[in-house]
C-alpha cells in the first residue's frame, strides 16, 4: 500500500475520495473562519470596547483638566488685575496727600507771616485752632512716618536674607546660628 495524504496511489477512486476530504476539510475551515470574522463583526469585541470606553474617559478628564486650568487663570489672572490697580489707586492718592501736606505748609507758612493789623481774641483762638491741628497731624505724620522708616529698614533686611538664601541655599536658612539670632530679634 502505497497511501499517502496527498493520494498519490495506484488506487484512483480512493485518491479522488481522500482529496475531495481534504479540499472539503480547507474549505470548511476557511467558511469557519470567515463565518467567526462575520460574527466577531457583528458582535462587539469586549477587549477593545474597554479600550475605546477608557480612551473616551482619559479625552474626558483631560478637557475638564484643561478647562479648569483655563478658569483658574482667568480667576487668578483677575485677581492680579484687580490687586494691581488697587495699588495703583493708593498710589494716585498718595501722591495726592503728599501735594495736599506741601500745600498745606505753604499755606501755613503764609497764614504766620502775615502782619497782624489789631491782635485781638479772634486772632489768638484761630492760631490756637491751626496749632492744635497741625499738632494732632504731626503726630499722625510722626506715626506714619516711624511706620515707614521701619517697614523701609525690614524690607532692606528681607532682600539681604533672602539674597543669602537663594546663593547659600539651606545652610543659611536651616542655620542654627541664624535661627538663633532672629528670634532674638
Amino acid at each position: 500500500m502505497n497511501n499517502n495524504w496527498t493520494g498519490s496511489s495506484g488506487n484512483k477512486p480512493q485518491n479522488v475520495k481522500i482529496q475531495n476530504f481534504l479540499e472539503a476539510l480547507r474549505n470548511s475551515q476557511t467558511n469557519l473562519s470567515n463565518r467567526d470574522a462575520n460574527e466577531f463583526a457583528g458582535t462587539r469585541n469586549p477587549f477593545s470596547e474597554i479600550q475605546s470606553k477608557k480612551e473616551v474617559e482619559r479625552k474626558r478628564v483631560e478637557q475638564f483638566q484643561q478647562t479648569r486650568n483655563q478658569e483658574w487663570n482667568k480667576v487668578f489672572s483677575s485677581k492680579e488685575k484687580q490687586t494691581e490697580n488697587r495699588i495703583e489707586e493708593i498710589r494716585q492718592q498718595l501722591q495726592n496727600l503728599a501735594k495736599q501736606v506741601k500745600r498745606l505748609d505753604t499755606n501755613i507758612i503764609k497764614a504766620v507771616q502775615n502782619p497782624i493789623v489789631k491782635a485781638d481774641a479772634y486772632d489768638e483762638s484761630y492760631f490756637e485752632h491751626i496749632r492744635k491741628t497741625i499738632h494732632l497731624f504731626s503726630l499722625k505724620v510722626n506715626s506714619a512716618n516711624s511706620w515707614l522708616e521701619m517697614y523701609n529698614s525690614r524690607s532692606k533686611k528681607q532682600g539681604h536674607y533672602w539674597g543669602m538664601a537663594s546663593s547659600h541655599g539651606t545652610s543659611f536658612t536651616l542655620n542654627n546660628e541664624r535661627a538663633v539670632a532672629t528670634s532674638v530679634g
